[in-house]
């Protein structure tokens, strides 16, 4: 397999984060670039509009483009919904996997019309033998995509993405709020009135320039940190 524009991506980030390259610096030609790289230009921008757009390099059209300075006002958060737990797993129980009809919601975050179909995955996770996080995967439906035939198979999306590299070719979009949980979120984590932290992600494919899952995670608060450090 060839050099992918994300491939490209996390070789320069490393080298500005690292120190290799300097704020203010200015980035070999393209034409240099892309020979270095072994890739075509088209594929070197597709690299440099990813840099761009995640606050990396900006770009002086004629002159070329070059390295931000750093504003500390962005972060990097690290979040995966088992390793942001503060507990040891006993384990993450399914509940069901089902195909049905989008609401506006989803309609919306997964850019979808009303005649589409979703899969939707519903898990509990467990620590000490309590429910402490419950967890909605929204899926387009695709009949006859391999993956989303495995997803309904085996209903574990993180592990199918690992076995399919396509966590080298996605991007992820979170949003972090503390709600009431609804009467569904409470019946399975065995809620009175407390409020829990919700985390919504987006999932996107680079690729294919599409979304390939919504995600809610309802978390008691007293077991889940998030911890976040400025970029560059």
């Amino acid at each position: 397999m060839g050099v992918l524009y994300v491939d490209i991506v996390d070789d320069i980030k490393n080298k500005i984060l690292n120190g290799v390259i300097q704020p203010g610096d200015l980035l070999q030609p393209e034409t240099e670039m892309a020979n270095s790289y072994g890739v075509s230009r088209t594929t070197l921008r597709k690299s440099f509009a990813l840099l761009v757009n995640e606050g990396y390099i900006y770009t002086i059209p004629g002159k070329g483009n070059y390295v931000c300075k750093p504003t500390g006002k962005q972060y990097e958060l690290q979040f995966d919904e088992i390793e942001n737990l503060k507990c040891k797993i006993d384990e993450v129980s399914l509940l069901d996997v089902k195909v049905v009809e989008p609401n506006k919601k989803l309609m919306t975050h997964l850019m979808l019309g009303p005649l589409d179909r979703i899969i939707r995955i519903r898990k509990v996770t467990y620590c000490n033998k309590k429910p402490i996080e419950f967890i909605v995967v929204y899926l387009p439906y695709e009949k006859g995509n391999p993956i989303v035939e495995d997803v309904i198979k085996f209903a574990n999306f993180h592990d199918i993405m690992e076995s399919n590299r396509l966590h080298f070719q996605i991007k992820k979009k979170i949003s972090i709020e503390i709600v009431k949980p609804n009467d569904e979120v409470r019946k399975h984590l065995k809620l009175n009135e407390e409020y829990v932290f919700l985390i919504s992600q987006q999932i996107y494919s680079l690729e294919k320039n599409s979304i390939l899952s919504y995600n809610e995670f309802y978390i008691h608060g007293e077991h889940i940190t998030l911890n976040a450090e400025t970029k560059i």
